[in-house]
């Protein structure tokens, strides 16, 4: 009997060892120009949040019965198109939460200290460093207080600074107490924050959330971090935003593509390429879970884990 054929890519290697067993493999992106038995063979595809799922595609695979995100949101995926031609969708929660609390702090990190500008003036001695933000007694405005945005809480804490939220929901007491963090309507929290970090999921409401009446309700000396989605934040306004001195300077894992020049040119701007699970120990658990998906879907899809459709 032929075995299941799976389309995998980011996954590390050794977790690719128990898969062999069960499927054969095409180690190769979506991007790559697969050819159209390739998609019409698969039987489960590992995605990015670069890739689009749309139904256009998913007509092409016939045989799909599993899309296994490498990451956490989907918003990359029809999960109705899916859902109706009875493909599973799963993704990696808590494998990215860690690395991404810890990567929006480097971000934020490098924003007020201005790395970026400390950078072009080594030669030009101690007169010319930019004097940056300290983060004590500061405050963190939270937008989105799921995992991440606890996490990032917590290590806020850390810093010496005071936590806001803006969530939907009132958080757990229990992190509520852990972090001092109070809940507060977006419109205060972007009033008063010195810092504020986004970790909400892309949805209609969250769409372009941060645009130019938000930007303008932050302080001048505000820092804007998205380890979020791109589509979040109007970065056009937000360009502007830092080009006038309305806020003080952003920190991006998140953009969309192209990257605007006016995002790649300015000082007061930290890019990074959607770093924030670039850890061996974050990759590693987003593998683990995406191979125990994929397994599930072939040897018993009545359990597939990490399941969202």
């Amino acid at each position: 009997m032929d075995l299941p054929h799976v389309v995998v890519c980011m996954l590390a290697a050794d977790s690719l060892v128990p898969l062999r067993e069960v499927c054969t493999l095409s180690e190769r992106a979506l991007d790559e120009q697969l050819v159209p038995e390739v998609i019409a063979s698969a039987a489960a595809i590992v995605t990015t949040p670069y890739d689009s799922i749309d139904d256009e595609l998913l007509v092409r695979a016939p045989r799909l019965r599993l899309l296994a995100q490498f990451g956490v949101g989907t918003d990359n995926i029809d999960l109705v198109a899916a859902r109706s031609r009875g493909v599973a969708v799963t993704h990696t929660p808590g494998a990215v939460t860690e690395s991404t609390a810890d990567f929006a702090m480097a971000l934020l990190l490098a924003v007020a200290r201005r790395l970026p500008e400390a950078q072009l003036s080594l030669d030009a001695g101690p007169q010319a460093q930019p004097l940056g933000m300290e983060l004590a007694w500061k405050t963190i405005g939270i937008v989105g207080m799921g995992r991440i945005g606890k996490a990032v809480a917590r290590r806020a804490k850390g810093f010496g600074m005071r936590v806001v939220y803006c969530n939907r929901r009132p958080a757990n007491p229990t992190v509520e107490r852990e972090t001092a963090a109070v809940r507060l309507t977006l419109i205060e929290l972007l009033t008063c924050s010195d810092v504020v970090s986004l970790h909400c999921d892309l949805n209609a409401d969250s769409y372009h959330l941060i645009n130019a009446d938000a930007l303008r309700r932050m302080k001048p000396t505000a820092i804007l971090i998205n380890t979020a989605r791109a589509q979040v934040v109007d970065e056009a306004a937000l360009a502007y935003a830092v080009a006038r001195g309305e806020i003080s300077g952003a920190g991006l894992d998140v953009f969309s593509r192209p990257v605007r020049s006016s995002l790649r040119e300015s000082l007061r701007i930290v890019l990074a390429p959607h770093a924030g699970t670039a850890t061996v120990g974050a990759r590693r658990e987003m593998s683990r879970m995406v191979v125990e998906s994929i397994q599930a879907c072939i040897t018993n899809p009545a359990r597939i884990p990490h399941r969202l459709v």
